[in-house]
């Protein structure tokens, strides 16, 4: 698996560099930098066959689960294209973008395909991935969902083993697999009659990991974030493997280490932050001069793509890092003790319980846990991004220290005798149960599917690649799933406003702008001019959004296309009769 990973990190990068230069997408680096990467790796580990029962157990256990999930998470029928759940619905139509905007946009230099103008200042090279994988031949929802299921098995063998190696114990990697990926809290109450500690939200419970009114904000893992974020999947799996390197203190497993920290900030930016903190703190408490086999070319790798990033982050710093204390506690005015009581359940009492015994029992677990508690308090007093429920992020990491933890203290309860291992299977089932419901209600397509992009979606895409050019810009709506970037693959001029708010953008500007074009405002020649905007759509959705005047349209600009209630105008030039 740690072949896998860095295969994919360096694989893609060499793709990207490379299409950079020539300006269109090439996969031949990709190619040759993974057959080079398994081959190496084979030939250094020499694998052998796992022989632990358990080990199998888990990870056939899992991968049945994941293969189950993530080959129903994108579907194509005669209706259109539809998402596997309310999460992915809403995060892979912005994935898809990207994705679209390389295999049918001609995105060089990348520009942001939702805010047309601007470099696209996002970690998005999981994403150049699945456009690496569909020009090789591999269709739009396989290139999702394979990577999905490859990179979350990734992280189940992953934490397995090393959870194994901090713990010498596989009963504690197994339970240390089940309490990160089935994450939860006391949601489960939900489903206890007539129980007061947590009362059942007036809207009914749709999950019992994530409700508003009940401030549950801890939301599982498998569907607030590996499914539909997608870039954590390779970032967790980059950092498992940083992780396993750090523990044999050798100079080139510690070089290996910072070139797999170093490629991550454009896959997972908050993998490589983690690891910096984690790998400062621990260089803090023991010094030694194989760290800066680590540290040298994580950062001269890391730099220049944080570098990148920068202008867009800096243009609003103050929502990119403020003062908050307990993370989103404030949401219902709770408690902060109470808000990760509820959130975390049981998890709450045993992580204090267990630190303190490894103490005594496991003095280096102890310590390597020190850095992600860290983590934890930083979380709780600092928000690190314009949306709070980002810093989850951040705290994914640290609670998979957590997972571990507890999966060793609950593997020595376990081994004491036989009514111990019903205690320790008892505390397991608490911490897991509001997760496991989450995370298996996912199984049901047909109750949670949502429709993506309709069949006159396709078609319009399809009509709109053979009469633009690549590289054109619209003037839309600012839907999160439109069609124009997720199917066509064209960059639109105001994309959805919650995404560039939590991107960091200040579109207040343009919004303006976008109403007065719409609106056909003296102005709208001039602007359409100063936004670079070759083509104008006007449907439903711009006109209850932004008042667009179809009639100023229609007798100003030639009508490219009429098709299901949506009009799209060339604005290059004006019909002349009306100059």
């Amino acid at each position: 698996m740690e072949a896998i990973v860095l295969a994919t990190l360096a694989g893609t990068w060499a793709s990207f560099i490379i299409s950079l230069v020539v300006q269109r997408l090439v996969v031949w680096p990709f190619v040759i930098t993974l057959l080079i990467c398994l081959s190496a790796g084979w030939w250094y580990a020499r694998p052998r066959l796992e022989k632990e029962w358990l080990f199998w157990l888990t990870v056939i256990g899992w991968g049945v689960f994941l293969v189950k999930l993530f080959s129903q998470m994108l579907v194509i029928d005669s209706e259109g294209i539809w998402a596997g759940g309310s999460n992915v619905w809403g995060d892979w139509a912005g994935h898809m973008g990207y994705i679209a905007n390389w295999l049918y946009g001609s995105n060089w230099p990348p520009q942001n395909p939702w805010y047309a103008g601007i470099r696209l200042s996002y970690p998005f090279l999981f994403d150049f991935t699945s456009a690496i994988l569909v020009k090789l031949g591999v269709s739009l929802p396989w290139s999702f969902q394979l990577p999905g299921i490859v990179f979350s098995l990734a992280i189940v063998v992953l934490l397995y083993r090393l959870s194994e190696r901090l713990t010498k114990s596989t009963t504690a990697a197994a339970i240390a697999v089940a309490i990160f990926m089935l994450s939860g809290g006391l949601g489960f109450l939900y489903l206890v009659p007539n129980q007061r500690l947590l009362p059942v939200p007036h809207d009914g419970v749709k999950e019992l990991t994530h409700s508003y009114e009940g401030n549950i904000q801890w939301v599982n893992f498998i569907i607030s974030e590996m499914v539909p974020q997608r870039g954590i999947l390779i970032g967790l799996s980059a950092a498992l493997v940083t992780f396993t390197l750090w523990l044999e203190p050798k100079p080139r497993r510690y070089l290996l280490a910072g070139v797999v920290a170093g490629l991550t900030p454009f896959f997972h930016a908050h993998t490589f932050l983690v690891l910096s903190f984690v790998s400062g703190i621990l260089f803090l408490l023991k010094p030694k001069r194989v760290w800066w086999y680590f540290f040298i070319p994580a950062v001269v790798l890391a730099l220049p793509q944080f570098a990148y990033f920068l202008p867009q982050i800096s243009g609003d710093s103050s929502e990119f890092m403020r003062w908050q204390l307990g993370w989103a506690a404030h949401v219902q005015n709770d408690n902060w003790i109470w808000f990760w009581v509820k959130n975390i359940g049981l998890m709450a009492l045993l992580i204090p319980l267990f630190w303190i015994q490894a103490y005594f029992k496991n003095r280096k677990l102890f310590w390597l846990y020190l850095p992600f508690l860290l983590v934890f308090v930083a979380c709780n007093l600092w928000i690190f991004q314009p949306w709070e429920n980002d810093n989850s992020k951040l705290l994914r990491f640290w609670y998979l220290a957590s997972a571990i933890l507890v999966g060793w203290g609950l593997a020595r309860i376990a081994k004491s005798g036989w009514w111990q291992k019903m205690v320790a299977a008892l505390a397991l089932t608490i911490i897991t149960f509001s997760g496991a419901y989450d995370a298996g209600s996912w199984l049901d397509f047909k109750k949670n599917k949502l429709m993506l992009w309709s069949k006159s979606d396709i078609q319009l895409a399809e009509k709109v690649k053979q009469l633009t050019s690549p590289t054109a810009v619209f003037l839309t709506n600012d839907n999160h799933n439109h069609w124009v970037v997720d199917l066509a693959g064209r960059k639109i001029l105001l994309g959805f406003r919650g995404w560039l708010w939590s991107w960091g953008i200040n579109y207040s500007q343009r919004e303006a702008d976008v109403r007065l074009m719409f609106q056909g405002d003296a102005q709208t020649p001039q602007l359409l001019a100063q936004y670079g905007v070759d083509y104008v759509i006007v449907g439903p959705g711009e006109k209850s959004n932004f008042g667009a005047d179809e009639q100023y349209y229609l007798q100003h600009y030639p009508l490219l296309l009429d098709r299901n209630s949506q009009q799209i105008f060339d604005v290059r030039t004006q019909i002349d009769s009306r100059q």
